[in-house]
């Protein structure tokens, strides 16, 4: 018979790999922080981290009745599972889902650069920059995506809360 200690520790590290695979202990933080017709920009922080992983870029819709731009993804809590997608080119890759949200499916994080790129799908960048017409877009965002990726490598889904 084991003892409770022991068995203790056996619970721990089946809820330990658990949450590795399943992302269960991870709340990644999705802030956005400019709402502008050229985009809703914003950054992604890894649950323990202190500062933000990516810059990122959602498109901005207009709303008739405030006249402020928004994005798709509202505040709130969302999962976000692991699957493969593909855009308009048809070309399918793996990539998150953000589930959950009021009205949309298909809600994912991919490449891109500027606010046409994006449907209401998180864009991973590495930084955001003013282009010399004075919209803004992101940069590095293939290379940030594969980052973002190479970091969840082995989880099937997270959690998201977005501020």
């Amino acid at each position: 018979m084991r003892d409770s200690k022991s068995l203790s520790s056996t619970m721990a590290e089946a809820m330990a790999a658990y949450n590795k695979h399943h992302g269960a202990h991870t709340m990644n933080i999705l802030h956005n922080k400019e709402f502008r017709a050229d985009g809703i920009f914003g950054d992604f922080t890894f649950a323990g981290d202190d500062h933000p992983f990516m810059v990122t870029l959602q498109h901005a819709y207009a709303q008739a009745d405030t006249g402020r731009w928004m994005p798709k993804v509202q505040p709130g809590y969302y999962t976000c599972v692991r699957g493969t997608h593909a855009l308009h080119n048809g070309i399918p890759f793996e990539t998150f889902e953000i589930t959950g949200v009021v009205g949309h499916s298909g809600i994912l994080f991919h490449p891109g650069n500027f606010n046409a790129d994006s449907e209401g799908c998180v864009l991973c960048g590495q930084t955001q920059i003013t282009q010399i017409n004075g919209q803004d877009m992101i940069t590095g965002s293939v290379v940030e995506f594969h980052a973002f990726m190479a970091r969840l490598q082995g989880v099937d889904s997270f959690q998201l809360e977005v501020v």
